[in-house]
């Protein structure tokens, strides 16, 4: 009897402790009521957030816009590029060209992707990309393309392109150091074309390849100038990239035979050359914490069919960019040296440009202010060849 007693005391026991603890871990009504409340308060808040950021505007729902074909992702950007420029010329761009205020690109692009491995890229210019007196500019196609990547050792590439020749030439335009390339880079590089290409990385990363066959005559030209392509393919070595210090050295080389396409300085009939020419650069980049130091040399041959200025006519330019941040990823301080060569066969002919910048990124690249002196050395020139010239940069 008494262990009778025991043992139906001790289920009273156990079965007390277990209800206590159970009513412990569970929380009262009241207080599921408070969680209920601090939920609903916090999607109500980023309801009206999300609101905000679509327009809608009390009970009148925003226009969102939505793909028209079977992309998986659709995106709208671009960005604009304002300048104002101030005194002579410091090279032979700016001949001729007063003090000004102008938009020197201002750009918008529809881009997206298919789940099948496809992407897509169409991109307007709405200010002619020229730093010439242009007057009655209209919109025009910029950069366009339709890429297949399924392989990143092979991405194969049609549209209006950049030929593989030139590091300078083929960085983005929102991404360089100093608000204009080099001389030299202007000069013997070319812009888009309407091209195909072929584009990967192998080992591991370590080597990139671009090689690029292209109509050769410039951008928005449906028509081949002589039923001749221009070839280009470029190779770039990356022995090493930490999160702060990263080296890429490349060559590259370019390969044409030209009907009428334009090159100015070189001494052409009306600045526009017809014959064959051969095309090398070589470059390396290297940054290291705060400090960036890049340079590249570009040699050209040109062999003109009239032989005018002369039979061959061999061109050269280099120049060595170094870059400090003095606020990390806030203030940033450039020097350029450069010099250009448009013929070496005659001597003292040479232009050079020192180049001392201020890059202020407010946001990154997004917001970013760049004010650029250059003192130019011109031979022949009887003026003074300074120029201040300052950009605004919005990306969206």
């Amino acid at each position: 009897m008494k262990n009778t007693l025991f043992m139906r005391g001790g289920f009273v026991v156990i079965a007390f402790t277990i209800t206590a603890l159970a009513a412990q871990a569970s929380p009262s009504v009241e207080e599921r009521l408070a969680a209920l409340e601090v939920a609903f308060d916090a999607m109500a808040r980023e309801n009206a957030e999300l609101r905000k950021q679509l327009g809608w505007i009390g009970k009148n729902a925003g226009i969102v816009p939505t793909p028209g074909g079977k992309e998986t992702k659709l995106s709208v950007g671009g960005f604009l590029q304002g300048q104002a420029e101030f005194g002579h010329a410091s090279d032979p761009r700016w001949n001729g060209i007063r003090d000004r205020l102008f938009f020197r690109r201002a750009r918008i692009y529809v881009a997206g992707s298919f789940a099948e491995d496809f992407d897509f890229k169409a991109e307007l210019d709405l200010q002619g990309n020229t730093l010439g007196s242009g007057t009655g500019q209209l919109a025009r196609a910029n950069e366009i393309y339709i890429n297949w990547h399924k392989y990143s050792f092979a991405n194969l590439r049609f549209g209006q392109l950049k030929p593989a020749f030139g590091v300078e030439a083929l960085a983005s335009d929102t991404k360089l150091l100093t608000i204009e390339r080099s001389l030299s880079s202007d000069r013997l590089a070319d812009g888009r074309n309407l091209a195909f290409s072929v584009a990967g990385d192998l080992f591991e990363k370590k080597v990139g390849y671009l090689a690029v066959v292209a109509n050769g005559n410039g951008a928005n030209v449906s028509a081949n100038d002589n039923s001749k392509f221009q070839q280009s393919a470029r190779i770039a070595f990356t022995p090493f990239a930490t999160a702060t210090d990263k080296l890429v050295v490349g060559v590259d080389g370019l390969w044409a035979e030209d009907a009428g396409v334009s090159k100015n300085d070189f001494g052409f009939t009306g600045n526009l050359f017809t014959g064959k020419r051969e095309m090398t650069g070589l470059d390396a980049q290297w940054t290291h914490g705060r400090f960036d130091l890049s340079g590249e040399r570009l040699n050209g041959t040109f062999k003109p069919r009239n032989a005018i200025p002369i039979a061959r006519v061999k061109a050269a330019g280099w120049h060595i960019t170094a870059a400090f941040y003095i606020v990390p990823n806030r203030l940033q301080a450039v020097y350029r040296h450069e010099e250009f060569d448009p013929n070496s066969e005659l001597g003292g002919n040479a232009i050079k440009t020192d180049l001392f910048g201020l890059n202020y990124l407010i946001k990154g690249d997004d917001i970013k202010l760049g004010v650029n002196y250059l003192n130019g050395s011109i031979p022949g020139s009887t003026t003074d060849n300074d120029r201040l010239v300052t950009r605004i940069q919005i990306i969206f």
